[in-house]
């Protein structure tokens, strides 16, 4: 089937924007892109008229847990979960993104391979969901962050062995627990859980096998032998050292140098909800102290030449899956990052990152028919993604009217 989409506007996902726009898509593919003027539709074409709405690509979260609840004690949650319970909250999870126009997901870790389950149950049609990007288990130490669902790997031949576990059980990527952190007591989010010798072995042979490698890295020291391992994408990227938090501008150089990504992975706990609410989360002053510096760690990488790439941890402390759009608002809304700029980190930049560039991510002749309309100008109001009207991934309406009008 061919569908002419028109709007008021488009915004393409690369940073640039078209008034009284088209999209003409045949199939599962964009084949043209234009004015109203410019794209010609066949005479058999159904038309989804999005009036005073805007074309946007689908978008993309480039992290988080399909398997976990996403309430404020998520992990205590995942800790005493069954296999089939989080299967059955990974479909409910790819459910809620879809319907809130979030088209393409990669799971940073699941439990063994439950993700590429319901990833390759959702590309026969059986369950309807986003694209999804999975790494099944992530490698943890004993007892690490995240051990209950995680692969524990402790030396560099025990890491190689993993790697080359996941990728034949299906992992589309790897995901590394670099560093501890606050959903796990026994973790330290302030020390390094590998040695650079077992960050490059894992690495080189995730590589070897054509995949690309995460690593949740919050201390600077992690962050820095990461990047110096090779890793394609750093998760969080926290800045912490013992004494506060703080941008290494030399490590960044480097991380700019190396074309690295940096995925925030940052929880809607950390700006969304009230501190007295979350008191046994994290302690209020220790949560307080590192706020505002936090804050002022992303809009130091948004300001760089760094690839920076928003993503929402969703399943992580209180932060939903279909919430991504609140972390775009608090983006620019609270920190000032240009919409446009914020808008690309959510879609072309993310596809990038997550190994879906030439796929999806952004409205080209081509690519992949991810598809939103959204009620308003996501430049001028970026709450716009709070209000998908129509959500089409791979060409089919999955939710919302879409207004067929022929």
């Amino acid at each position: 089937m061919v569908i002419l989409i028109k709007a008021r506007r488009l915004i393409d996902g690369k940073g640039s924007a078209l008034d009284n726009a088209a999209v003409l898509v045949d199939e599962h593919r964009i084949t043209a892109v234009g004015t109203q003027d410019e794209v010609s539709p066949p005479e058999n074409a159904e038309i989804i008229d999005g009036e005073g709405m805007t074309i946007t690509p689908g978008l993309v979260d480039a992290h988080v847990h399909l398997v976990n609840t996403g309430e404020a004690f998520s992990a205590r949650d995942a800790r005493i979960a069954t296999d089939e319970e989080m299967t059955i909250l990974a479909v409910k999870n790819a459910f809620l993104a879809i319907q809130s126009g979030v088209t393409t997901v990669r799971d940073l870790g699941g439990k063994g391979f439950i993700t590429v389950s319901v990833r390759d149950a959702i590309n026969k049609g059986v369950i309807p969901g986003p694209r999804v990007v999975s790494c099944a288990a992530a490698l943890t130490t004993t007892g690490g962050q995240s051990y209950y669902k995680s692969l524990e790997a402790e030396t560099a031949d025990e890491m190689k062995k993993a790697v080359r576990y996941l990728v034949k059980g299906g992992a589309d990527c790897i995901k590394i627990f670099g560093s501890g952190g606050n959903a796990t007591p026994s973790s330290n989010p302030l020390a390094s859980q590998y040695t650079f010798d077992e960050f490059r072995t894992a690495t080189d042979e995730a590589h070897r096998m054509g995949k690309h490698v995460a690593a949740h890295v919050h201390p600077t020291d992690a962050i820095k032998m990461a990047v110096e391992a090779g890793i394609d994408c750093l998760e969080h990227c926290s800045w912490l050292h013992p004494g506060g938090l703080a941008v290494d501008e030399l490590v960044l150089e480097d991380i700019i140098k190396r074309g690295t990504f940096i995925s925030l992975g940052f929880p809607a706990s950390w700006y969304r909800i009230p501190l007295d609410e979350i008191q046994d989360v994290m302690d209020r002053a220790g949560r307080e102290a590192l706020l505002e510096p936090r804050y002022q760690t992303i809009k130091r990488m948004y300001d760089s030449d760094a690839r920076v790439v928003a993503s929402s941890d969703a399943g992580s402390t209180a932060t939903r899956i279909d919430e991504f759009a609140l972390l775009l608002e608090f983006l620019v809304n609270r920190l000032g990052v240009s919409a446009q700029k914020v808008i690309t980190s959510a879609t072309s930049l993310a596809a990038e990152a997550i190994g879906l560039g030439r796929t999806v991510g952004s409205l080209e002749p081509g690519k992949q028919a991810d598809i939103l309309l959204v009620d308003g100008d996501p430049t001028a109001d970026i709450t716009a993604f709070q209000r998908v009207a129509t959500v089409m991934k791979g060409g089919e309406v999955l939710a919302g009217e879409g207004r067929l009008v022929r």
